[in-house]
């Protein structure tokens, strides 16, 4: 509950201070991956079109070719991972928040994937392959894809919607601890 509490502010707090939505999913049959990033855009490109499309907290992870930012979605936030293969963009993956307590799965993971699921199916429709949001329990550890929940196979992408968890060594106590989140895979054909 207290997580929900704290969203609603961060929300609140990104309205007041000017930061609106991101942009919407890209129609099928456009030439875009997402917002105004094409399949095969530079690197160099792909930032600039990130800063003129107004996205926050851009950032790059050159040794994994990746370009970084934040989605805000419904009061929800997102994080745009841009994958870069040989220098140019090859797929988006938006994902969800991670958390490692079990009361964050159903608090924070839930909400973030079932507004993903409603985002995606207004925009794209019904016509999927789809199943319920999983227990935690019925989620593999450390498996990249995780529990796949949607998946819609369009003429020019395939969109994935899943939900995963994975280890992780805390910095503090050198444990390994189990983080959940949601993902959703934009992959150009």
């Amino acid at each position: 509950m207290m997580a929900i509490r704290l969203q609603v502010a961060f929300f609140l707090l990104l309205s007041y201070s000017g930061y609106g939505e991101s942009p919407k999913l890209s129609p099928v049959g456009s030439e875009f991956v997402y917002a105004n990033l094409k399949l095969g855009d530079s690197r160099e490109v792909v930032l600039q079109k990130l800063r003129q499309a107004e996205f926050i907290q851009i950032y790059e992870e050159r040794d994994k070719g990746l370009v970084k930012c934040t989605v805000r979605w419904n009061g929800f936030r997102y994080e745009l991972s841009c994958k870069l293969t040989n220098g140019k963009l090859d797929l988006c993956l938006i994902e969800g928040q991670k958390g490692w307590h079990s009361t964050f799965f159903e608090d924070v993971v839930y909400p973030q994937w079932k507004n993903l699921r409603e985002r995606l199916v207004k925009r794209f429709g019904e016509n999927r392959k789809n199943s319920k949001f999983p227990t935690y329990a019925q989620i593999p550890l450390n498996d990249l894809s995780g529990v796949v929940t949607d998946s819609w196979d369009l003429q020019d992408r395939l969109m994935i919607l899943t939900v995963r968890s994975f280890e992780t060594k805390d910095c503090c106590t050198d444990q390994m601890i189990e983080y959940s989140c949601c993902t959703l895979l934009i992959q150009p054909k």
